[in-house]
């Protein structure tokens, strides 16, 4: 009768040495899982912020109103208003799903605060009153720089809107760009520029086709 034989010293420490290998390869796998899978998510919550708020700036201009505002100290401001990168305008289409009392008028901004955040400001009253303030919503997070033009009707470039060298009268308060452009320098995906035409253009366009 043989005598039973157990592993050796040496044998044990191979042994071990494979499954501490062999433990170490699976961590680092599931590590390098986990990481692509968070910067995957990440991208595509980028993504998303960034392709609604395409979708929302293009849902107030394309509404967007002849309609100047009284504003708190009681002065009119135009339709449409542009200055040092701050876009203001009317737009026309809020919904009502209550069906309440109220005007589908809305006017609407767009501006980056301190913290790099393009912000939307909307006031449900066109002529305010002092105190009242905006409802806002922030957008897009980690802006750079943004840059906001009008295109005239002549088809020349303006970084503020009314255009005008003296004072600003009621017909000119009234008139609209052919369309808006915003270029927007955003991390994760650098410099984007779009151009969203107003509704006043596009139905000229389509009366001369």
């Amino acid at each position: 009768m043989q005598a039973a034989r157990g592993f050796t010293l040496l044998e044990l420490l191979v042994a071990v040495a494979i499954f501490a290998l062999l433990g170490v390869g699976s961590y680092r796998l599931l590590a390098s899982t986990i990481s692509v899978r968070d910067t995957a998510k990440a991208h595509d919550a980028a993504l998303i912020q960034l392709q609604r708020s395409f979708i929302v700036m293009n849902r107030d201009l394309s509404q967007a109103v002849a309609r100047p505002i009284r504003d708190q100290y009681g002065d009119a401001v135009a339709a449409l208003v542009l200055k040092n990168n701050v876009l203001e305008v009317t737009r026309v289409g809020v919904p009502n799903p209550l069906k309440q009392v109220r005007s589908d008028l809305q006017r609407v901004s767009y501006e980056v605060n301190n913290k790099g955040e393009l912000v939307r400001s909307a006031w449900q009253q066109l002529d305010r009153d002092r105190g009242v303030t905006p409802q806002q919503t922030v957008l897009l997070k980690q802006v750079q720089k943004i840059v906001l033009k009008v295109h005239n009707q002549n088809g020349g470039t303006n970084l503020e809107w009314p255009v005008s060298l003296g004072q600003v009268d009621d017909k000119t308060k009234q008139e609209l760009p052919r369309s808006v452009e915003i270029m927007v320098d955003v991390k994760p995906w650098g410099e984007l520029t779009r151009i969203f035409a107003l509704p006043q253009h596009i139905e000229q366009k389509s009366a001369t086709q």
